[in-house]
């Protein structure tokens, strides 16, 4: 019993939290610098995914700004791409709120 009850605990913490494997988030997301601006690039790897929001460091890194003239919500097929530019931050986490639900990335 106390076994059964420890499988139902665990289950219960990954169904509340946004913990996925690669093969469950859609997008590939990356991270890296060029010129002292982390720069975050998103590649959708589902079919069919709208990106209606993201944060940077959980909300604190407000300069965080979509690459080019996009307006949200954004929809991506498979392949498609676009960056995001956090001028004057330090990168750690980005969480994309989407069509499929809201996905973290960590960045260490």
């Amino acid at each position: 019993m106390k076994r059964v009850l420890q499988l139902f605990a665990i289950a219960g913490i990954f169904a509340v939290s946004n913990v996925c494997t690669a093969d469950e988030t859609p997008f590939q997301v990356s991270l890296q610098t060029v010129r002292d601006v982390p720069i975050i690039q998103l590649e959708a790897v589902a079919n069919k995914v709208v990106l209606t929001g993201f944060n940077v460091n959980r909300g604190n890194c407000k300069s965080a700004k979509l690459g080019g003239i996009y307006p949200l919500p954004l929809t991506f097929k498979f392949g498609d791409g676009v960056k995001l530019f956090a001028h004057t931050c330090k990168v750690k986490e980005v969480v994309l709120m989407t069509s499929q639900g809201n996905f973290t990335y960590s960045f260490r």
